[in-house]
């Protein structure tokens, strides 16, 4: 994937990837299981507002 660890600043952190690191931000943050957020990170892209808008809606909904 695009996302570099090593890269920093605004164009990095537009983007989420499906790294260790990431995925483990993601879990703490919205307390839904690692497979989960990997799972839509796929589905929705690689854009980190796509995702933490699904998972706002997902969790807003009850579908945790």
């Amino acid at each position: 994937m695009a996302d570099d660890p090593r890269k920093r600043g605004t164009p990095d952190r537009r983007r989420v990837s499906q790294q260790p690191h990431e995925v483990k931000h993601l879990v703490g943050k919205h307390d839904l299981p690692a497979p989960l957020i990997t799972k839509i990170i796929k589905q929705e892209g690689p854009m980190r507002g796509k995702v933490e808008d699904y998972l706002r809606r997902m969790k807003k909904n009850g579908k945790s």
